[in-house]
């Protein structure tokens, strides 16, 4: 019975010098580092808000090479946010705002998501007329971060107790995904093109960035490798007032070439022709 014992002990010995060791690897990873403020977030304990946050941006992040330094972001509760400030504090710190508290998991985890692939996106100021797609990939890693988590989070949460958790992130996403459905028998090229001028002008119409980043989730859960294509999505002349069709041209163009496929497909799907 005592040897029976030692080797119980011993096997979760392991298995958690094994868990210690896959954690500290995923943290050395990230080339970002969440600091969150500590106040504000009503009944929410901010070490659990942190671990769902983390969890949200790592479901996106591990598709990215590791950067040499860590991208601080300031994680801040605010009535204005959901937002990303293109200007960082005295610190350095990128601000996310985040309007959501307590324990609406999945709220913080939709917004976190989308704030942080404006942050991979490289966001800049400048012309909007494009903008609107960006604000769908956005909407798009949102749908991404709860599909993933609603599936990790059914034998690895943040906390062993939270399993349960998986299918509240599960109804929270369907609930997503049926109202971002197209209209029946209409393709998302002739949805573009029919909203083109529309979502021009208003780079936040949510409803509509919404479709759109439905259609296109399937291409990057089909090809994650090439998330990291989106880091090129405002470099060259993509913040000045140029068609749409030059914008992807540009993002083409300024691409490392293992995405340009991937790129010429995300094209097609809206109709148009690189």
């Amino acid at each position: 019975m005592i040897k029976s014992n030692h080797k119980i002990a011993a096997v979760f010995f392991l298995l958690s010098v094994t868990l210690l060791i896959n954690s500290s690897s995923e943290e050395s990873l990230r080339s970002y580092e969440i600091r969150l403020d500590q106040k504000g977030w009503g009944n929410g304990s901010p070490k659990d808000i942190e671990a769902v946050l983390y969890s949200a941006c790592d479901s996106i992040h591990k598709h990215f090479s590791s950067l040499e330094e860590k991208e601080p972001i300031r994680v801040i509760s605010d009535e204005s946010g959901p937002i990303t400030l293109f200007k960082r504090n005295l610190r350095g710190e990128i601000i996310v705002k985040l309007n959501t508290g307590d324990r609406f998991w999945c709220q913080y985890a939709y917004q976190m998501a989308h704030e942080f692939c404006h942050i991979l996106c490289g966001f800049k100021n400048g012309s909007r007329r494009n903008l609107w797609f960006e604000e769908t990939l956005c909407e798009m890693a949102s749908m991404f971060a709860l599909k993933s988590m609603a599936e990790t989070w059914k034998t690895h949460p943040p906390y062993a107790n939270w399993k349960s958790y998986s299918s509240a992130i599960e109804n929270y996403l369907n609930d997503i995904e049926l109202k971002n459905r197209l209209p029946s028998g209409t393709s998302l090229k002739n949805y573009y093109k029919k909203n083109a001028k529309t979502l021009a002008e208003n780079a936040t119409n949510r409803p509509m960035n919404g479709k759109v980043a439905a259609e296109l989730l399937v291409a990057f859960e089909t090809n994650p490798e090439h998330w990291a294509s989106i880091c090129y999505i405002n470099q060259g002349k993509a913040k000045k007032d140029i068609s749409f069709k030059e914008y992807l041209k540009n993002w083409l163009e300024v691409s490392p070439k293992k995405h340009h496929i991937f790129i010429y497909s995300i094209a097609r799907k809206l109709g148009i022709s690189l």
